[in-house]
């Protein structure tokens, strides 16, 4: 990997490097940077080019100020610090974390991380949708339907690439997840469906669906344990 520290915007002479080099990843200097927060998330997503961004060196104002462009901004962008900080900070909300280190922000930004919460859990749901069994998806169909459109935040896809984000799944709050009807069956994420980014090698729970499909895993038994399941999670948000 041929690392280039810069800042942003790259210049000219660092960009070719790219072009002659496909395997190079610019590491943005953010303090040093013009371009801040949601200029510099605009900038990163239409240059599509890999990137990440120190972190280490910014105190918590400027490291909040970016954390919350990144979690607000309507593009998709490849961010790996920033991708497992918002992991961080959705394990240290749902208690699963010995320490509180951003109690602050989390505090702050309250609305804002449970909607990224909500969407992320609700992907438990789609997990059984995404299954060609009409009883799964007419059991998904009974929660309540959220069909906004709205891109706002629209980075929750990106932690799915990580396999430290599935620890998010030790916790859940049943009665809280919805059937997001546009996220769960249309194009939406850069011209891609939500299956583009939860069929991955560090997902779990699509590797079982994957199972199924292929027939590594009994069908029969697996719609079996399903619907013992669904049985469980009818009982619970019922309640």
């Amino acid at each position: 990997m041929n690392i280039v520290e810069t800042t942003a915007p790259i210049s000219i002479e660092y960009l070719k490097k790219y072009f002659i080099d496909k395997n190079t990843l610019y590491i943005i200097d953010y303090k040093q940077s013009q371009l801040k927060s949601n200029k510099l998330m605009t900038y990163l997503s239409n240059l599509e080019i890999p990137c990440d961004i120190k972190l280490n060196e910014l105190d918590t104002v400027e490291l909040y100020e970016l954390v919350k462009s990144y979690m607000e901004t309507t593009m998709i962008v490849n961010l790996k610090s920033l991708e497992l900080f918002v992991i961080h900070l959705i394990l240290e909300t749902k208690g699963l974390l010995k320490e509180e280190c951003h109690k602050d922000f989390i505090e702050a930004n309250k609305e804002l991380i449970d909607s990224w919460i909500s969407k992320l859990d609700s992907l438990t749901l789609y997990n059984m949708f995404s299954v060609d069994n009409d009883e799964f998806k007419s059991f998904v169909k009974q929660f309540p339907e959220d069909d906004t459109d709205s891109v706002h935040g629209i980075n929750f896809v990106s932690l799915l690439k990580n396999k430290e984000f599935y620890d998010i799944y030790i916790k859940i709050d049943q009665n809280k997840l919805k059937f997001y009807s546009k996220y769960f069956q249309e194009y939406m994420f850069r011209g891609k469906n939500m299956y583009s980014y939860w069929a991955n090698e560090n997902n779990s729970l699509f590797l079982l669906t994957y199972g199924i499909s292929s027939g590594v895993i009994n069908t029969e038994q697996y719609i079996s344990s399903k619907k013992q399941d669904i049985q469980e999670l009818s009982n619970a948000t019922s309640v």
